[in-house]
């Protein structure tokens, strides 16, 4: 994603930022659970709306980020991330590291 967004944004995994995860009054439950996205502003957001606004820094995909606003189209692609989050383990490219123990 750094060559489609010029290096505009910076990944980090959840376990890497924990004094992050504390100041934005996020638990370790929900880096684990979802995508975080937090604006130059400091808006954050989670799930599929974190992937949109990272999505509005590719210029190709900018466009698409607008049908997350239209009506039914934010629930489905809700849904669908809800879905990828909870099965990532089983994706292509997925291990064990990747499932979430809902007891934590």
């Amino acid at each position: 994603m750094e060559a489609w967004t010029n290096s505009r944004i910076e990944r980090q995994p959840w376990q890497r930022i924990p004094g992050r995860l504390v100041t934005l009054d996020l638990s370790n439950k929900d880096g684990m659970t979802q995508v975080w996205f937090i604006t130059a502003d400091g808006c954050l957001y989670g799930g599929a709306a974190a992937v949109n606004e990272a999505l509005r820094l590719v210029w190709w995909a900018r466009p698409l980020t607008y049908l997350y606003r239209l009506p039914g189209i934010r629930q489905l692609e809700d849904k669908v991330y809800r879905w990828l989050a909870d099965n990532r383990h089983r994706l292509p490219g997925g291990t064990a590291s990747c499932s979430f123990d809902s007891t934590v």
